[in-house]
């Protein structure tokens, strides 16, 4: 099964509605993490569909993902959220964390405990994903590459391979623990590169 865990919906700054969100990238046959900036209301839309509640959470230092089997209310403080998340049996992990133009968190990776690390994000310049990709061997933590998607045609740049036969949540945070979440960089088509532009300006305007 195809697993991208980190995504957003107009809950925060991505284009699209949970629902269309969810049903596009059923098509693409991935299952999805609703991850929005220190909101879950996104995956409240969608919670009666096979969906990972998740926030990407905007802490001091930077961004960090967290990926629970309910919709989380997490802190924004680093310390506390690792504690949060362990407390809950949810997953962290850092996103783009060497992208200095998206709050990475960058060398504070090595500071705090993670579950994984992002090592491919499909906005992220090459260079921030080699560096988040040495990081995890340093750490030897598992890694994750999704599509940090915020229109609907990213979806499938990345994801994740388990082999497990259900979508059980509870099951799917336990491999990623465990390594065994296999990541798939594949990059931006050109659509997407496109669609993301256009939503960038429409954003300003």
């Amino acid at each position: 099964m195809k697993f991208d865990f980190h995504t957003h919906t107009n809950y925060s700054d991505g284009k699209e509605d949970p629902k269309a969100l969810v049903e596009y990238a059923k098509r693409k046959g991935i299952y999805v993490a609703i991850t929005d900036h220190d909101t879950s209301k996104g995956y409240e839309k969608v919670k009666e569909e096979a969906v990972i509640p998740g926030e990407e959470v905007t802490t001091q230092f930077g961004h960090v993902v967290i990926l629970c089997n309910f919709p989380p209310n997490p802190p924004k403080d680093i310390s506390s959220l690792v504690d949060y998340s362990k407390e809950n049996s949810c997953i962290i992990f850092p996103s783009h964390p060497f992208d200095i133009f998206r709050k990475g968190i960058g060398n504070r990776i090595f500071e705090y405990k993670f579950d994984a690390i992002e090592i491919f994000n499909s906005k992220a310049p090459k260079s921030a994903n080699d560096k988040a990709y040495n990081a995890a061997k340093e750490l030897k933590l598992p890694g994750l590459a999704n599509s940090d998607s915020h229109v609907k045609e990213a979806i499938g740049s990345a994801y994740n391979e388990i082999e497990i036969n259900e979508f059980n949540i509870d099951e799917i945070l336990e491999s990623i623990r465990k390594g065994k979440a296999r990541p798939i960089g594949i990059g931006l088509s050109i659509t997407a590169k496109f669609k993301i532009l256009q939503w960038y300006i429409e954003r300003k305007i």
